[in-house]
């Protein structure tokens, strides 16, 4: 079959239009490799942690989590040009993540001029939703998409579905569509977060009344709760969410299609952390997946980091979440090291021999006796300028991770990482270490899992808390570890380690 020649001749000038668009000079070329070289050799870019690929991504709040036909589906914020976006990115594995070029942006028309946080969720027809912020419109927004990739979205002209409204997070059961309207921050008392229904998730949504039944003692009346993610785990609710001021946290709780009602509360962020904005999704396995992003305090070629992927299951009180890492990180090991068990004595610190690296999987099982206050350090120099204790302190019950020395020119840490939503902006207190509670039980060992990533260090104890610090060692010979105790002998009963191989490209 022979084409016209008007039809030929259309084809070839849309393909050459087409190319022209597309051009890449060689300066362009030139500054790729820049950015790939500068990348390569920045010596505090995470290499297997979820690194966005350049420049900066404030505030790269992970959001609309999704697992569907065999792929793991996240975006995270970006800014360009002065607007906030969505970046689409994918995979299969949980480490390896491909980026998509389909970004939920404003478009002309939309009644958003940014996009801020939100979720995914599969609706009843089948298509997947995005809920999220819509900057400019004082409400929730919505975008919805048949597609199998998930390449091509429509927002209806309905948008915003629910106003006034800030971080949302929205889900179906049963013929109702529910949406939670987080506490917009920064006000002394914020106002707590609204439940929203409605019986199509493109059409106007109603205020059903106040999601949560009353707020638990120990959160402070200046928290909001933003970035909320709320699931059914076993039997109970759990709410994750963070407050600007303090970082991510949770409720436990049930929820009887009304309201929330909590039961327990938790921090998954302590003074001088920076874990915030807490995203999950439900795998075909049956594991509920988090990331959260980790803000830094210093930005190499890039910024924007997200916590390795953590599992969380519900404790056997029912009251509290526990964390593992998931097993799809045994994909990166390379290169094993081992040390003989040995007794660490009173008062020593016991340089490992074989372990080391500032890129690595370190698996550790103590038998801590008598001693009171133990644990491993990182990152550690051979003159001992910089060294960074994880300590087990059975006196105060707490995790500890201690930045005094953990660099040589350390940023300072303190209490409020987002100052401008604690009490008083202008009063921002250092922070030396960052305590999380961690209790041992009446002779139960300490199994850490730690893992660290140049500048990354997350530490999971016991399977029941989980510390994650940025940390920024400058010696070139920072790549050693010790195992230490203050006041009696402790035991070293099992202790592993393996390379990790980077999982980004650059």
């Amino acid at each position: 079959m022979k084409l016209p020649i008007s039809l030929l001749l259309a084809y070839f000038l849309i393909s050459a239009t087409i190319v022209r668009a597309q051009e890449i000079k060689p300066d362009d070329i030139t500054a790729a490799r820049k950015i790939r070289r500068a990348e390569l050799n920045d010596p505090i870019r995470p290499e297997w942690h979820l690194t966005i690929a350049e420049g900066k991504a404030m505030p790269f709040d992970p959001n609309g989590a999704i697992f569907k036909d065999g792929v793991y589906h996240l975006w995270y914020i970006y800014q360009d040009e002065g607007k906030c976006n969505w970046q689409h990115l994918s995979s299969i594995d949980l480490f390896h993540w491909r980026w998509y070029a389909n970004d939920l942006k404003p478009n002309p028309g939309d009644p958003e001029h940014d996009i801020f946080s939100g979720n995914a969720f599969l609706a009843n027809d089948g298509n997947v939703v995005l809920a999220y912020h819509g900057l400019g419109t004082d409400g929730n927004c919505i975008a919805f998409s048949s597609d199998k990739d998930l390449n091509e979205w429509t927002k209806p002209k309905s948008n915003p579905i629910a106003k006034p409204g800030w971080d949302p997070h929205m889900w179906v059961d049963g013929n109702t569509y529910y949406q939670i309207s987080g506490g917009t921050p920064g006000a002394k008392h914020p106002n707590p977060p609204v439940l929203y229904t409605g019986e199509s998730y493109d059409k106007p949504m109603k205020k059903a009344g106040e999601f949560m039944t009353h707020n638990m003692p120990d959160v402070d009346d200046f928290e909001d709760i933003s970035c909320p993610d709320f699931f059914k785990l076993g039997d109970k609710w759990v709410l994750l969410c963070i407050s600007h001021s303090r970082g991510a946290r949770y409720y436990v709780g049930t929820w009887d299609g009304k309201q929330f009602n909590p039961e327990s509360h938790h921090r998954m962020n302590w003074p001088g952390g920076t874990i915030f904005a807490p995203e999950t999704l439900l795998d075909d396995q049956g594991r509920r997946i988090m990331w959260a992003w980790v803000l830094d305090r210093k930005s190499g070629v890039s910024s924007g980091t997200m916590s390795m992927p953590r599992v969380l299951t519900l404790s056997e009180d029912k009251l509290s979440l526990l964390v593992e890492p998931p097993k799809e990180v045994g994909q990166l090991r390379y290169r094993k090291m081992e040390e003989e068990p040995f007794t660490v004595n009173t008062g020593q610190s016991v340089k490992l021999k074989n372990i080391i690296g500032n890129r690595v999987e370190l698996d550790i099982t103590i038998d801590p006796g008598q001693a009171k206050r133990f644990g491993l350090k990182v990152f550690c120099s051979n003159n001992g300028l910089e060294q960074t204790p994880v300590m087990i302190d059975r006196t105060k019950n707490i995790l500890q991770v201690d930045m005094r020395k953990s660099g040589i020119n350390h940023p300072v840490y303190e209490e409020f990482a987002m100052a401008f939503a604690s009490p008083d902006p202008k009063h921002n207190p250092v922070i030396q270490t960052e305590d999380a509670p961690f209790t041992l039980k009446v002779n139960e060992k300490v199994h850490l899992r730690v893992f660290l990533d140049k500048s990354m260090l997350e530490v999971f104890a016991n399977g029941r808390q989980c510390v994650t610090q940025v940390l920024y060692p400058t010696l070139n010979d920072a790549v050693h570890m010790e195992v230490f105790t203050e006041d009696a002998p402790v035991k070293i009963e099992h202790i592993k380690a393996w390379k990790l191989f980077p999982a980004m490209q650059w």
